[in-house]
């Protein structure tokens, strides 16, 4: 069959294999571009135990197991500078998935109300008290850290434990240094 002197059946298969080589060519870009340095280095860390990562809208979920660590924010620090070194401009996410019970949930549930107030009003000092106090009362060891970016609590209930990285968001900074300011 012939429309304007062309083939139909030659154009669609033209048209299939310069799809299929498109295809083709972005997987095998995205393969060797990110992929498997991503996976190379989410293996070879000796802090993470397993991990998955999922793509949704053009953003990537990495779900990373850590194994129990003395310093979260450290631990933390290195995987997600890593992540953004292989990367790129890719937007991302980095979420932890740890061993919690119910002792450790319901502690960091009361210390939400702390890490709220502490963003907006800038006391990151009785935030980390309190959270560390609500900690103490239930029987749990804590840890918090704090750093530009995030905030870290770790928690520990014999062989469980709750690994929060709660961002701090520009919005908190900018009401911390308006309210500075305006002392």
């Amino acid at each position: 069959m012939r429309w304007q002197d062309f083939k139909i059946h030659v154009v669609a298969v033209s048209m299939l294999v310069a799809l299929a080589a498109f295809f083709g060519a972005q997987w095998l870009y995205t393969s060797l571009n990110f992929q498997q340095p991503l996976k190379k280095e989410l293996d070879s860390n000796q802090q993470i135990i397993n991990y998955q990562i999922k793509e949704k809208d053009a953003v990537y979920t990495i779900v990373v197991t850590l194994r129990e660590t003395a310093d979260l924010r450290q631990t933390y620090c290195l995987i997600n500078e890593r992540m953004q070194d292989i990367m790129g401009k890719r937007p991302f996410i980095i979420e932890l998935d740890d061993r919690r019970n119910e002792r450790l949930t319901d502690v960091y549930n009361k210390g939400q109300f702390a890490i709220h107030e502490a963003m907006v009003k800038g006391n990151f000092r009785e935030m980390s008290d309190s959270m560390n106090q609500y900690a103490r009362a239930s029987g749990v060891q804590s840890k918090v850290y704090i750093d530009s970016d995030n905030i870290y609590w770790q928690m520990k209930d014999e062989a469980y434990f709750l690994y929060a990285v709660i961002p701090r968001g520009e919005w908190a900074v900018n009401v911390q240094e308006r309210g500075a300011n305006d002392a």
